[in-house]
This record gives C-alpha cells, structure tokens and sequence, in this order.
C-alpha cells in the first residue's frame, strides 16, 4: 500500500492549492452568476459583466478540475483489453499509455503558450482583461496534469518494478 505522506510535501501542497483555487473559483462563479439573477430580474437591470466573468471562472474550474482527474485517473478510458490482462501486465500497458499521454500533454503545454501569448493582444470585452487570461488555463491544466500524471507514473513504476502490489484501489487523496 501506497503511503500518503510518501510523496514530497511541495506535491501535496500543491494538490492543496489547486483544491483551494477550484474552492473558490467555484464560489466566485455562483455569487456572480446569483448575482446576474438577481439583478436581471429582480432589478431589471443586470449586470454587464457577471456573465463573462463566470464563463472565465468556469474555464479555469474545468482546468484544475480535470488535472486533478488525472492523479484519481477518473477520466473517461477503454478497459476493457487491461482488464483481461494480469496485474504487472495492466500495469506495465497502464505506463506506456500514461507515456503516451504525458507527450501529448507536454505537446499541448508548448502550443497552447503560444495561443495564450497571441490571445494576450486581444481584451474581453465586458471585463477588460486580456484574453490570455482565459487561454492561459490551458497551458496551466497541460502543465498540472503533467506533474500529476508524472507521479502516478512514478508511483506505478515502483510498484511494477519494485514487485509491490497494485495500487489502483486506494483512493485517490492518497496519490499525493
């Protein structure tokens, strides 16, 4: 079994801070969005910007939301041919695949810089804040995701290579 204080403490806190931001990013967008409803029907008068103020919130919310889905491996997957294999085998086809991803995730972190740099000239219009500010949580996500999926990783590695025993079942606040 995995030991949760295995990990550096820098990795879990980490975890923390992005649990943290998601927290309030997520309160953030419900009093905006409360905020639209009340003042579009109960004051008949809304509010300009709460509307694009909680589209950006929420992107960053998904941002986090599926770097963090990374680490409990949450994401949607075919399982059906690692379910048929044995455990060091599911294991061994788990860090080829996790390879795989982790290289598109470092492709998807070196472009999306680039998309975000070119969004930077641009300003939303009800806000006033560059449109970097949205495309930013995508290299954000690439890069979290990467550290998450590194540990796994290395968490996996060990036990296939160190002739531990799967880890898949343990919950995923124990990863970090």
């Amino acid at each position: 079994m995995v030991n949760p204080n295995s990990w550096p403490a820098r990795w879990r806190n980490l975890a923390h801070v992005e649990e943290t931001l998601a927290a309030i990013l997520l309160v953030f967008a419900f009093v905006v969005i409360a905020l639209q409803i009340i003042t579009r029907f109960v004051f008949h008068d809304p509010l300009f910007w709460t509307e694009e103020a909680a589209r950006y919130a929420f992107v960053w919310i998904v941002a986090l939301g599926a770097a963090e889905g990374v680490t409990a491996r949450t994401h949607i997957t075919m399982d059906i041919v690692p379910l048929m294999l044995p455990e060091r085998a599911r294991l061994g086809l788990r860090l080829v695949l996790d390879i795989l991803v982790l290289a598109a995730l470092l492709i998807l972190v070196y472009y999306s810089i680039f998309g975000a740099m070119r969004a930077h000239k641009v300003m939303s219009i009800a806000i006033g804040v560059p449109e970097s500010w949205l495309y930013g949580a995508l290299p954000v996500f690439g890069v979290l995701a990467a550290i998450r999926i590194a540990l796994v990783m290395a968490r996996d590695a060990r036990t296939l290579f160190g002739g531990g025993h799967d880890a898949t079942d343990i919950p995923p606040e124990r990863y970090l």
